[in-house]
């Protein structure tokens, strides 16, 4: 596999370029970005030094601001890779999960999954989540809080965050349910997913 078939596609659809207009950016035909994209070619050395190029100015935020974005949020967010490592958390996070910011910020939270949130991590990775497939995945599950025994209820927002390494991480909004609101909210699904060709 070469490594540029996954950046481009996810620079493409980001950016919300055609592999045509991708193409007339790199001064290459459109038939070459498919066969980038599909991984049977690899661009020449020239035109590795324009997609560098092209990434380093894309329109995604660069890491930092990434980061900065959950650590600042007003409200509980949190940031995790695709092994369910926590990367950032905001104050409000650490605040409902009951532990210091820089401990949930280095969590493996995978370890306090419920079976249905594990259910649910499977599925977003199947669907393609990780590589830069979806849009938005809407959950609402039973959780267990970093530092508390007792089960609770949530609802989440699960949107990507893509690095300048082409890595997609996983931001977590987090709005806290009563049992009873939770079994209002799986009424209707416990997992809606927005595939980014949808709003492409």
């Amino acid at each position: 596999m070469n490594p540029w078939e996954g950046l481009i596609k996810r620079y493409r659809r980001v950016n919300g370029l055609t592999q045509a207009a991708l193409a007339e950016l790199l001064g290459v035909e459109q038939a070459t970005v498919s066969r980038w994209e599909r991984g049977n070619h690899a661009p020449d050395l020239g035109t590795q030094r324009r997609l560098r190029d092209l990434l380093s100015r894309s329109s995604v935020a660069n890491d930092c601001v990434i980061y900065h974005r959950v650590r600042c949020s007003l409200s509980p967010i949190k940031i995790a890779d695709q092994n369910g490592r926590n990367h950032a958390a905001s104050l409000p996070a650490a605040h409902l999960h009951g532990v210091q910011a820089d401990k949930l910020q280095r969590l493996d939270y995978r370890t306090l999954f419920t079976d249905i949130l594990e259910e649910q991590w499977h599925s977003a990775i199947k669907a393609g989540f990780f590589a830069g497939e979806i849009a938005s995945i809407r959950v609402a599950n039973p959780w267990r809080p970093a530092g508390k025994a007792d089960l609770r209820y949530c609802e989440c927002l699960w949107t990507p965050a893509i690095l300048s390494d082409g890595h997609v991480l996983l931001v977590s909004e987090i709005h806290e349910l009563n049992e009873t609101a939770y079994v209002q909210a799986v009424s209707s699904g416990p997992m809606q997913i927005v595939p980014l060709d949808e709003l492409l």
